[in-house]
């Protein structure tokens, strides 16, 4: 009994002098990356919706020139028969201003103004269809305007599509390899699922800490260290741990001084945990203490607060070809 005494105020001693290595600039740094991480996959959400309202406008605006030139095309159809007929009506009256030439010689003035009408409305007709004819290839210059502009739009989110598709296919074989890995933990507090785009590793406290705790036990770091062999092949992916309390103040004296101080303490020794079980860059992992304020539940009740307590560790797709791909538009 003695002996396992010691033991624990040796490690809980060790666990002290490795935390306070944690600065608080170090902490705000974390902090200022997770923040720069969300605001760039708010960024791209935008921009793909900003591509996506742009490409339903100037499908609107294609329709709309579309339906112009047909009424053009229409309207010189027209025009160009009336300009036909009037043509037959010339040659007609013409014919008939001949034959009365060659048998009177007193060719009315009637017959005269009528021929001149006729060549009038032939100009007339002539005019209107050359307007029609330069409106119209205005249109089509600007359809094909249109419809160049358009196909890049649609190049650009078809490239967009197909990068999240493949970023959803990645984080889903993720969750499978995670999984698989940490299926002997199931129904020991341990839950594995995707959300907005990530895999969410969520331990509960019990899995990992004593009660006021943030030495890792021996069944959590088992857990652990099968996340790690995944996290060593997935080089690719950004791992962000981030520890949460209940809501009830921390009762324990020394450095630690409140459920900020537990959090944060928790956080960093999964981080150390992975690093000392796996060959993962350091690069790769952030820590973050959440307090009690990201609750799960908020009912203030036995089964709420244990649910809150837990370590969650986030998984997240490297996502900067799809930023190259905004930025080089």
């Amino acid at each position: 009994m003695k002996k396992t005494f010691k033991t624990i105020v040796f490690f809980l001693s060790l666990t002290a002098i490795l935390a306070s290595c944690v600065t608080k600039q170090k902490y705000n740094e974390l902090q200022m990356k997770y923040q720069r991480s969300q605001d760039e996959l708010t960024f791209m959400t935008s921009e793909n919706k900003n591509c996506q309202d742009a490409k339903k406008s100037l499908t609107a605006q294609l329709s709309s020139l579309t339906a112009e030139m047909e009424q053009l095309l229409a309207d010189t159809m027209r025009l160009y028969r009336q300009a036909r007929g009037a043509e037959r009506e010339y040659e007609k009256a013409k014919k008939d201003y001949d034959e009365l030439l060659q048998n009177f010689a007193d060719v009315s003035t009637t017959n005269q103004s009528t021929i001149n009408d006729l060549l009038g409305n032939l100009d007339k007709y002539k005019d209107e269809l050359s307007v029609k004819e330069k409106m119209l290839a205005m249109q089509q210059d600007s359809l094909t305007r249109a419809r160049a502009e358009l196909a890049i739009k649609e190049q650009r989110i078809n490239e967009m599509q197909s990068i999240l598709a493949q970023k959803d296919a990645e984080v889903k074989a993720l969750k499978d390899k995670v999984s698989n890995a940490l299926k002997g933990f199931e129904g020991s507090g341990l839950n594995v699922h995707e959300k907005d785009g990530k895999v969410y590793v969520s331990m509960d406290d019990k899995l990992l800490f004593a009660s006021g705790s943030w030495t890792i036990n021996e069944q959590g770091l088992n857990a652990i260290k099968q996340l790690a062999k995944v996290l060593e092949n997935e080089t690719e992916i950004s791992v962000l741990i981030e520890g949460h309390t209940d809501n009830v103040p921390y009762r324990g004296s020394g450095q630690i001084k409140d459920n900020w101080d537990l959090s944060v303490m928790r956080a960093t020794a999964v981080v150390k945990a992975l690093l000392q079980n796996g060959n993962i860059a350091p690069t790769r992992l952030s820590a973050s203490g959440r307090s009690e304020y990201l609750p799960l539940d908020v009912n203030n009740t036995p089964e709420a607060r244990a649910k809150n307590r837990r370590t969650e560790i986030i998984l997240t797709p490297n996502l900067d070809q799809l930023f190259q791909l905004i930025q080089g538009n």
